[in-house]
């Protein structure tokens, strides 16, 4: 009796059924023997282009290390028709290896993984007209600095397939350097394409755009949760590590609403993942809608270095480059006030975004900067010949310990001593605008030449809060009064529109017919309760033009079909007041 006949009888005398008879049958019908079948199968293939040392794993275990081309099999078999999975566990110095063919079910001794490996590669090009010595930078921290024209190449190189952006983080006494194909995603083989042109550093003043004189312009900041930037919220899909994300839809909502009343001038404050996502998302679906746009900047040492910053900066000029709709830039927000940022380091930053963009730059600060009255002694000079308009905050809310916002000398009775205190904020508002004005249009001294005549001025912020939340903090005595008066108070709804409405007419301000503000952007569109958690001493929310929610405080009444109705004949019935 023949081997599979044997095995037949033997399953039927055991009860076993047919079908094991009949598989052995093909078996034999195959030119295979029972015992041909092999219990276990080893796992292989071949291995290209490595330089260094692989470490490889199958099934997330079973190390081998490879120093040489060919082929290769793992030690430990694999039971026939497991699965099997093989990954590089540790990569080659200066090498990246992928796998093909990775995994599968073996049937049989595997000899069909593919390890490819290539090398990093240098990134580099061309410098063209340069008298000086410029400072590199890739992806905001290898630096090259030279003083020579011709090819240059950064010392470390960068993995096949990464993202590479070039910029100038110190630019040539007298000069001002361009870099042009500086960035997209390395091959395997070497980047030569970079461009990096050096000319003179005259400068020529850059003029606002239109939009500046006849568009509406506001503050937006689209964070909806207690994360916030920049450890908070991101775009979705989520980033591991991130509380929340922000998702299309909203974003699109927040837009639409924006769109419908009637802001076309939109201030944001990210050069981020967050801020690109929204304005693509305006160039789809609001292209009549413009963009000022800043890089958030951190504290540095007396050397400038800070590779957040150099990295912000470097997001903020490919942006800035990328899309049309990006009106004019801005370099940092309120730097001197959070006193994190010599002015030195500012200027140095301005310099280098304004070489590699095409248009107007600013620097968004504090009223007390740019009139020279900054508490740690730093003045706006440095900068002035640096940037194209200047671009102020100023706030009379939180500057009540040093006007008579109280209005004593007024009756008690509506809306006389609600109309006085309002009309005394923004007497305020604009006195304090006129010192910087004053102070950036006088002659300098011990020169016939003014420190700022030429430059616009822009309100980048201003604002009065519509809901309480800050009335324990020193130096918001509106608030402290509030929390503790009996009502009316003046931190309301109708107090915000009676400021907004007062604001948002720009030949209103006060001082030389020249000094009127370009456009004042309001601070802000909607509330954010990430300012509310203390994480930078803030607790400063509700100054939205909408809560939370997206629903439309009284200061929009009347201003798009989803918003309130003002009340009747007087629109600021209700108003708070002090008394």
């Amino acid at each position: 009796m023949n081997t599979i006949s044997a095995v037949t009888s033997e399953l039927r005398r055991l009860g076993l059924g047919a079908a094991f008879a009949a598989a052995a049958l093909l078996l034999a019908g195959c030119g295979q023997t029972w015992q041909d079948q092999p219990g276990y199968v080893t796992i292989g293939g071949d291995v290209a282009g490595l330089t260094g040392t692989v470490v490889l794993e199958d099934n997330a275990k079973d190390d081998l290390s490879l120093a040489s081309n060919g082929t290769f099999t793992f030690p430990l078999q694999i039971a026939n028709g497991a699965a099997y999975a093989v990954t590089v566990k540790t990569q080659p110095r200066n090498q990246v290896c992928s796998v093909a063919g990775a995994t599968g079910n073996a049937q049989a001794n595997v000899h069909s993984v593919h390890v490819t490996c290539a090398s990093y590669v240098t990134v580099g090009g061309t410098i063209t007209g340069l008298t000086g010595t410029v400072v590199l930078q890739i992806n905001g921290g290898d630096t090259l600095a030279t003083a020579a024209n011709g090819s240059f190449t950064f010392p470390t190189s960068i993995a096949p397939g990464s993202a590479f952006a070039i910029s100038v983080l110190t630019q040539p006494a007298g000069q001002n350097c361009i870099v042009t194909q500086g960035s997209g995603t390395t091959t395997t083989t070497a980047y030569t394409s970079a461009g990096v042109k050096c000319s003179s550093s005259t400068f020529v003043l850059r003029p606002l755009p239109a939009i500046y004189a006849t568009g509406k312009a506001i503050n937006y900041g689209p964070y909806r949760s207690t994360g916030g930037p920049p450890a908070g919220e991101t775009i979705c899909p989520q980033v591991t590590g991130a509380p929340t994300c922000l998702s299309d839809t909203e974003l699109l909502q927040d837009l639409a609403l924006l769109n419908s009343a009637g802001f076309n001038l939109i201030r944001l404050f990210g050069a981020d993942a967050v801020g690109e996502r929204i304005v693509s998302l305006a160039a789809t679906h609001y292209p009549d809608m413009r963009f000022h746009l800043g890089a958030y900047l951190e504290g540095a040492t007396s050397s400038c270095v800070d590779t957040l910053n150099t990295t912000n900066i470097a997001t903020l000029i490919r942006i800035a480059n990328q899309y049309p709709n990006i009106a004019t830039v801005s370099v940092g927000n309120e730097t001197s006030l959070a006193h994190n940022l010599p002015v030195a380091c500012l200027a140095s930053y301005i310099q280098t975004v304004r070489a590699q963009v095409a248009q107007p730059v600013t620097a968004d600060d504090d009223i007390s900067f740019y009139s020279g009255n900054s508490s740690i002694g730093e003045k706006p000079d440095t900068i002035l010949p640096l940037i194209d308009f200047v671009s102020l905050h100023v706030y009379a809310f939180s500057g009540t310990a040093y006007w008579d916002w109280q209005q004593t000398a007024v009756g008690t009775l509506y809306p006389d001593r609600a109309t006085a205190m309002m009309n005394a904020s923004m007497v305020r508002t604009q006195a304090l605008y006129d010192a910087a004005a004053g102070y950036l249009y006088r002659a300098a001294s011990g020169s016939s030449t003014t420190i700022g005549a030429s430059l616009p001025i822009v309100v980048g912020e201003t604002g009065w809060k519509a809901a309480l939340n800050n009335h324990w903090k020193p130096g918001n005595p509106i608030e402290v009064f509030s929390a503790t008066a009996a009502a009316p108070v003046p931190v309301s709804p109708v107090n915000a529109k009676w400021f907004y409405d007062l604001s948002s007419v720009r030949t209103a301000w006060t001082g030389t017919p020249a000094w009127t503000p370009t456009t004042i952007f309001y601070f802000e569109a909607f509330d954010e309760p990430w300012k509310q958690t203390g994480r930078y001493d803030n607790n400063d929310d509700g100054w939205g033009l909408w809560d939370l929610s997206r629903t439309p405080r009284y200061a929009l009444c009347g201003t798009y079909a989803g918003a309130p109705a003002c009340s009747a004949p007087d629109a600021y019935v209700g108003a708070g007041y002090f008394h």
